[in-house]
């Protein structure tokens, strides 16, 4: 069997995360729609298709694997608990605002996440998008610089989302405006303003991040990507990867780690992860939780060409001719290693290297394709 490169892709992708030791995690596609009606804010769109089953209960077509992988999680558990995942998600398409069916890949680690496994899983990222085989960077933050600040700052619970969201927009004047609006006290609202430009490479990123942070949180945090980054750095990973702090997710599920892996070609992230203890305790599980999805579907354009071919050979042969000789003839073409489509007629959507015609003497040649 022939495999195209996404298909190959998801292949050596699970032949890396079974040699880290993470194992397959199944799931249903669909849960029950509470769980997503109380989590909305976790997701990445509030809109979630829905249906009723036969006794009457009301369920979702899932539009996130990590809720349903917490939900269904240990409420106990010692160590850590690695999984990993190949599942579509149903969700509205950032492009033509229509539900679609988005396959993606990733991992998830539950316990106790020290700082090897948080090394751990960002190296898990990098080498996901190393796999893709193009050009890649891995963007990261941690939610704790923003989220100090904002707390120390006194900032109300909607006065953190609507900031969250320009820091997201890289909207520095209207954060700004906010910023003043809602009597922000200097110290802090100075320092709010310049994270969604507080981003590039990682060492001056990193100086210019302890700059602004005047608290223990902001400290901890500064301190936690230094010390992943040098980790990755004894790896050589150092030229991919940057810093971001206008990644920013919810606080109320996230808490540490964030990133957000870009491809060349891709029109968007195709990795986002980050650490999610608040979501953990919020479904009431015991340890931490960090992991990241690969989305396939935005790899689909940049992986698969458009001229890719869908078979080698386009073996034609007419009304006339004897079935059994044909399928002899397409099985001597098969042994030969080559992908044959057998048609009566020319597939006018159909890639193909080569067209050949059956006679008496077997398939001969018609056309070759550049």
């Amino acid at each position: 069997m022939v495999l195209n490169p996404l298909e190959q892709l998801v292949l050596t992708l699970r032949e890396l995360y079974e040699g880290y030791g993470y194992t397959r995690f199944p799931m249903r596609r669909f849960e029950e729609y509470q769980l997503y009606l109380e989590n909305k804010s976790f997701l990445t769109s509030e809109r979630v298709l829905s249906f009723t089953d036969v006794s009457g209960k009301l369920m979702a077509l899932k539009p996130d694997v990590t809720l349903s992988i917490v939900k269904h999680a240990k409420p106990e558990r010692q160590g850590v608990e690695k999984l990993y995942y190949h599942e579509s998600v149903y969700r509205v398409s950032p492009t033509d605002h229509q539900f679609t069916e988005i396959s993606q890949i990733g991992v998830e680690s539950l316990g106790e996440i020290d700082s090897y496994g948080a090394c751990e899983v960002v190296r898990l990222a990098i080498e996901s998008l190393e796999r893709i085989g193009l050009p890649y960077v891995l963007d990261m933050s941690h939610m704790g610089l923003a989220g100090g600040l904002m707390e120390d700052a006194g900032m109300t619970v909607p006065q953190r989302e609507e900031a969250f969201a320009l820091i997201r927009q890289k909207n520095s004047h209207e954060l700004k405006s906010a910023l003043t609006k809602w009597q922000i006290a200097p110290l802090y609202g100075e320092r709010i303003a310049q994270l969604p430009d507080l981003c590039g490479e990682v060492e001056t990123t990193l100086v210019r991040a302890a700059e602004l942070a005047v608290g223990p949180e902001m400290k901890k945090a500064v301190s936690e990507l230094s010390r992943v980054y040098g980790s990755l750095c004894t790896l050589g990973l150092e030229k991919h990867i940057r810093l971001d702090f206008s990644i920013a997710n919810d606080l109320d599920y996230y808490n540490g780690l964030v990133f957000k892996g870009y491809v060349e070609g891709a029109p968007r992230a195709v990795l986002s992860g980050g650490q999610y203890d608040r979501l953990m305790r919020k479904l009431g599980k015991a340890g931490d939780g960090l992991g990241f999805a690969l989305y396939l579907d935005e790899l689909t354009r940049v992986i698969i060409k458009p001229g890719a071919y869908d078979a080698d050979v386009l073996a034609l042969y007419g009304a006339q001719d004897d079935p059994a000789k044909v399928l002899k003839g397409v099985e001597d073409l098969r042994r030969s290693g080559l992908r044959v489509l057998a048609s009566p007629s020319q597939s006018p959507n159909a890639r193909v290297k080569q067209t050949l015609r059956f006679s008496d003497d077997g398939f001969q040649e018609v056309s070759k394709n550049a």
